[in-house]
């Protein structure tokens, strides 16, 4: 039954994460795809009001996730008594990706580099949790 919390909250930090990446994406679709989506008003104004969530939640979203991988780290943990390699390598990623998006919002001047870091990091992320629940 413990497997199943831990499968449970495996599944919410990847819903979470996914919720904090769609901030990048739907800023790029506005910007892009703005002029385009504004011909069509009704539409355009329910893809405005779902990106003002996306964007204000963003920092929750990140923080819920690691919320979310530190309770699926103790219920597995618990279950299997070992910590998996590959759990632990994609924990660390997003760890980093989460202190990157603290250092970065602490920050009133961020330099350049810091952006290209934090989405290289969310780039390097699926890819650690695929090969977690592939491998």
């Amino acid at each position: 039954m413990e497997s199943k919390f831990g499968g449970l909250f495996g599944a919410l930090v990847i819903l979470l994460y996914i919720l904090t990446i769609l901030n990048y994406m739907v800023k790029a679709a506005n910007r892009y795809f703005g002029a385009w989506m504004k011909t069509y008003p009704k539409a355009y104004r329910i893809f405005i009001t779902c990106m003002r969530f996306i964007v204000k939640y963003h920092r929750i979203f990140g923080a819920g996730s690691l919320l979310f991988l530190i309770i699926h780290v103790f219920v597995q943990y618990n279950f299997y008594g070992y910590i998996n390699k590959t759990g632990a390598a994609a924990a660390g990623v997003l760890l980093m990706q989460v202190l990157l998006g603290i250092y970065g919002s602490k920050l009133k001047k961020r330099p350049k580099s810091w952006l290209y870091i934090h989405r290289a990091v969310a780039v390097l992320l699926p890819l650690a949790i695929a090969l977690h629940v592939l491998g």
